[in-house]
Parts: structure tokens; sequence; C-alpha cells
């Protein structure tokens, strides 16, 4: 009995599901996230100051008034680059900008599920891109990231194409998707640690370059103004707002202040009431997984799936949709774990993706002990990290070399050597 008809079947209907829960409902919301892109491209259409961008209470009142009161958002943190981006978005209609955004969304999802799926084998398996598009369209980080309009559909398709060039030593890709990703959502920092611990100085030549052309190119909208503004009061207000506290924000940092920052409103039950603690405790934990990350001789593809992890574990302020970053990663530990037939592998993927992409119920009040119910998206992010620097592999299974342009990739190459 031939399995195919029932491949296409289930391929068909995981993605009618995905559209009629999340595609379809997300196109017609007005939400938070979204107004952030939308409201920053109008700001750059209508050439306002740059610093408007940063500017709070402006922001918040503006992204208002644009919903006609369904929603508010502020632009900070976000790197003024990205309201360039947005600027097209701005010469339509709120509601019509929003349904183009949600189904460019839609392929930088099928295109990250494609690319992927071609990278585990050639021609790509029918149930490997089955399963592929289950656990991506499924995920509870997916359906959030569509609901609020975020940018993490594109920051996984840049990470994806990092991971295929990083692997394939197509060091000008790899590092202009990490560059792109920096300069858009400063997202991917672990990664390029990684590449200066392999010295691969032309993957990072190619990150910075990309990183400062955007942001030289995009200058003339938003002027210097914009990047004072950002570096001065929009990342240094993220890092000591007392909402980190909250469970909302499934990171490291937030996790430390949750437990050791008092706030009368937002946090008012940590066990102790020492923020310097928290610091340490997040410094510290910053360290070791760095440290851990090139330390050990593993596989590149595994090295890079890890540092994508940290990309998010380490952000100081992931929230849910953050974590749709993690389905590649995750993918390539339940790849790995199969081909390795490994128990411990099988389990840990199995153990991260329910708490990575079940819908729990995090942001509830739970007793201090309950940590597992306050921070599974962290715990299984945490979970996959450690998984993926346990790999035993000693051959780069993964890597097509047809796309190391003709030659024969270092199937032993090291987070450390490279």
């Amino acid at each position: 009995m031939s399995w195919t008809p029932l491949t296409w079947a289930l391929l068909a209907a995981v993605i009618a599901l995905f559209l009629v829960r999340t595609v379809i409902p997300a196109s017609g919301m007005i939400s938070s996230g979204y107004l952030a892109c939308y409201v920053g491209g109008q700001m750059v259409k209508n050439r306002e100051p740059g610093d408007h961008l940063y500017d709070e209470k402006l922001f918040l009142g503006r992204s208002e008034q644009v919903s006609g009161g369904q929603a508010r958002d502020v632009y900070s943190p976000d790197p003024p680059p990205l309201a360039v981006v947005c600027l097209p978005l701005a010469y339509l209609t709120l509601l019509d900008a929003r349904h183009v955004w949600i189904w460019l969304n839609v392929l930088f999802l099928g295109l990250s599920i494609a690319l992927i799926a071609t990278q585990f084998s050639r021609p790509p398996q029918l149930l490997t891109i089955t399963l592929l598009t289950a656990l991506f369209t499924l995920a509870a980080p997916t359906r959030d990231q569509f609901f609020l309009g975020q940018l993490y559909a594109l920051l996984l398709l840049l990470h994806v194409i990092g991971w295929r060039a990083y692997i394939g030593r197509r060091d000008a890709l790899a590092g202009t998707a990490l560059g792109l990703a920096m300069v858009l959502k400063v997202s991917g920092w672990p990664i390029g640690l990684l590449m200066i611990a392999q010295r691969r100085w032309a993957a990072v030549g190619w990150a910075v370059i990309a990183a400062l052309g955007i942001s030289i190119i995009t200058l003339p909208w938003v002027g210097i103004d914009a990047w004072r503004a950002e570096i001065l009061s929009g990342i240094p207000k993220v890092l000591g707002s007392p909402a980190a506290t909250l469970t909302a924000y499934q990171d490291t940092a937030g996790f430390w202040q949750h437990w050791f920052r008092f706030d009368a409103q937002l946090n008012p039950n940590p066990i102790i009431d020492a923020p310097w603690l928290a610091t340490i405790l997040t410094l510290a934990t910053t360290v070791i997984a760095c440290i851990a990350l090139v330390m050990r001789k593993r596989p590149t593809y595994a090295s890079f799936a890890a540092a994508v992890a940290l990309v998010e574990l380490l952000s100081p302020a992931a929230e849910q949709y953050h974590y749709t970053v993690l389905l590649l990663p995750l993918a390539i530990l339940w790849r790995d774990a199969w081909l390795e037939r490994s128990r411990f592998a099988l389990s840990a993927a199995a153990v991260a993706t329910f708490l990575i992409g079940w819908p729990i119920h995090y942001k509830s009040s739970h007793p201090a002990w309950a940590f597992l119910l306050s921070y599974p998206r962290l715990l299984g992010g945490w979970i996959l990290f450690a998984a993926l620097l346990m790999t035993w592999r000693t051959t780069d299974e993964i890597v097509d070399e047809r796309m190391a342009a003709g030659r024969r990739s270092d199937s032993r190459e090291s987070a450390g050597g490279g």
C-alpha cells in the first residue's frame, strides 16, 4: 500500500487548518505589533523627524488614532531602518496593508519550510515537507506571530538562509543574512559570536557591511536623530523596564528579574528584592551559554542551530512570537534525533516541541515554585539548546555537497575550528 495519497491528504489538511485557524482571521485584525510597523512607515512617508519614532507618548497616540482606537503600540526598541522597510505599507489603507503583510508572512514561512526541506534531502521528501509544515504552522508562537502581525516569519527566513549558506561555506550570503537580521530587529548576535569563534572572517565582514550599508542607505529617511534616540532612549528603556518581570517575556533576563526584582504593580511577589542579583545571574547565564556554544567541537549545522536558539533565549524582551525563530533549530534537532535513533535526542525534541509550541497559559498567575508553568517557552528553548550541543554525530549528513559550489565540505568542521 502506498502512503503517498495519505501524506498528500495530511499536508492538505494541515495547510487548510493553518489558513482557516490562523491566516484568514489574522488578515482582518488590527493589532499592536503590526501598528508599530505601519505607523513607523507613515512617519517616514510624512518626512517626520526620526526621533518621533521613539517618542512613546506621540507614537501611542498616533497608533491609537490610526487604528480608530482598536489598538496602540510603541516603535521602540526597533532600529530605525525597519520603519523605512515598512514604508511601502504606508501607501495602502490600514486594512489593505494588513492583508498584504499577512500574506507576505505566509510566503516567508513557506519559503523557510521549502529551504529546510531541500537542505535535509534532495529532492525533498513529501513526508518531511508535511511534518515541517505541521511543526511550523501549528505552533503557538507562529499563530501569535500572525495575529500580532510581527516580523518574525521574515527573521526565521533570514536565519534559514544564513544557516544554509553558512554550512555551504557561502560566507557572503550568510553574513548578509545576519547583517539584515541585526539591522532590522537586532536579531542574531550569537550567530556573529559563532562566526568569530570559527574564524569565518568573510562572513563577519559581510554582516558588518550589510548592517552598515542598510543603516547608511536609510539615513535620508530617518536621520541621525533616530539613531541617537534609539541608542540613548529606546534600548535603555527596554532593558530597565519593570515590564520585563512579567512572564509574558519568555527570556533569560526576564526570568531572573521575575524572581529577584520587586515592582509594586507588575511584580509584587518576587523571592527577594535583589535586582543586582538578577543582573549577575543574567550575565552569568549568558557567559556560560556563549562559552558552551563555541568551546566544543561539533558539526557546523548543529552549532549554527544552537546559536539561533540563543538569539531569543538571550534577548532582553522575548515574547511568545519571538519563538517562531526557534522552529529552525527545533526542526534540525528532530532530524538529528531521527537519524541517530537517539532516545535522549528524540525525548528532548518532543519535550522542547511541547513546551515551545503547545498553547500553554503561562501568563496566568502561578506560585513561585511553578516555574515550568510560568516559563514554558524559555525552558523548552534551553532544552533545545542543550540537546543541540550534545549531538554525537561526527559527520555533517545534512549538508548537500552541491551547496558548496563544487567543493567538498569539511565533514568535521567544528564550532572551534572552521
